[in-house]
């Protein structure tokens, strides 16, 4: 019994890493309402989208912010 421990503590800890495909999503708003999100397998790519599509949505003055990140499967 001892040593399938091991061997369960393994399968354990495997099934708690992300997977290749899990991926970034992040969403970011501004003052005035515009908004924008953005997914990649990378988080900074990921912000850096949501931003990019929430200062289309934004008019010229006001700044985006990031409100969250999450991982996404």
């Amino acid at each position: 019994m001892k040593r399938f421990l091991p061997f369960g503590a393994m399968l354990v800890l495997c099934g708690l890493m992300p997977s290749e495909a899990s991926a970034w999503y992040c969403r970011a708003t501004s003052a005035t309402g515009g908004w924008g999100w953005g997914q990649s397998y990378y988080r900074g790519n990921a912000s850096s989208i949501a931003l990019n599509n929430c200062a289309v949505n934004t008019p010229r003055g006001y700044a985006c912010y990031i409100r969250y990140c999450n991982p996404y499967r």
